[in-house]
């Protein structure tokens, strides 16, 4: 029935693409172990909940981590810090294009994961990455499998449900999901240098 409702998959696309949000807001609790009082508890739910919107929970807890401890910094922040003039220049067209060109960087977190910020090299996939200490890499591999797990689920969902079904159930929400994610953190990590300028409601 709901498939014949067409004018309703926008309104479910916002809804789970809100709640895929929500998810990765717990696995950023649980990277902070801030979730519960047991880190492995943290752990386990972390990466169920990342891995169900495709992110790789270990791989993203230490670059965010990594992230708090060198907040704006041009060469060590590992997300969202500002590319000097010769980085931009350095850039590709197509990287240029999704740093500085709306709407592109709404979209920008599943690249982060897969390439890292510019500059940088590896990925929050790869345990050999620079990014993790050795003491690191089984955590990597673990959150890797939780991914592969859910990629499983997903190409068997397609093969039961059909491409246009999985398109309108899955992929549409973690697009939203995607776009709040950015939204949120570019307003959180951005705003005004005068401390005495009052803040707009929606920061």
């Amino acid at each position: 029935m709901l498939f014949a409702c067409r004018w309703a998959w926008p309104l479910y696309w916002i809804a789970q693409g809100t709640m895929f949000w929500a998810l990765f807001v717990v696995g950023h609790d649980c990277g902070h172990q801030s979730f519960s009082n047991n880190r492995h508890l943290n752990d386990l739910v972390g990466n169920m909940a990342h891995a169900s919107i495709l992110v790789p929970y270990h791989g993203w807890r230490v670059s965010h981590r990594k992230h708090h401890g060198n907040h704006g910094h041009v060469e060590n922040d590992e997300s969202w810090h500002p590319a000097t003039k010769s980085q931009i220049d350095r850039m590709d067209p197509l990287g240029r294009l999704g740093r500085l060109k709306f709407p592109w960087p709404l979209f920008a977190f599943p690249f982060y994961l897969w390439a890292r910020s510019p500059g940088k090299t590896g990925s929050h996939y790869d345990p050999n990455c620079d990014l993790f200490q050795p003491s690191e890499r089984r955590m990597v591999l673990t959150s890797d499998a939780f991914m592969l797990g859910m990629v499983g689920i997903l190409a068997a969902c397609t093969a039961k449900l059909g491409v246009l079904a999985m398109f309108n159930l899955y992929f549409m929400p973690y697009c939203i999901n995607v776009i709040w994610l950015d939204v949120v953190t570019y307003l959180h990590h951005h705003g005004s240098d005068n401390p005495a300028e009052k803040l707009p409601w929606y920061r």
